[in-house]
């Protein structure tokens, strides 16, 4: 799931995969937009086939926290 994740963020911002970490925070490490982050998580939404409401995204701010979300949403 991690290797997911990194695969489709090094398709929206310019960062090696080899410099992200489950502690890579999207704001402040990525300085990622809100616009960058929705993109990538509709991506993923679309690829594994699940539904992250905008209730949920508030908690989502690093790798870690969006591959523990995805994995409780498809266990």
């Amino acid at each position: 799931m991690f290797d997911m994740i990194c695969n489709t963020l090094v398709e929206y911002v310019d960062v090696e995969k080899s410099e992200l970490t489950r502690d890579t925070d999207f704001i402040t490490d990525l300085h990622m937009n809100s616009y960058d982050f929705v993109s990538i998580l509709g991506e993923l939404e679309d690829t594994l086939g699940i539904e992250i409401p905008d209730t949920d995204v508030r908690g989502l701010r690093t790798i870690g926290d969006v591959e523990d979300y995805i994995k409780t949403r498809i266990a």
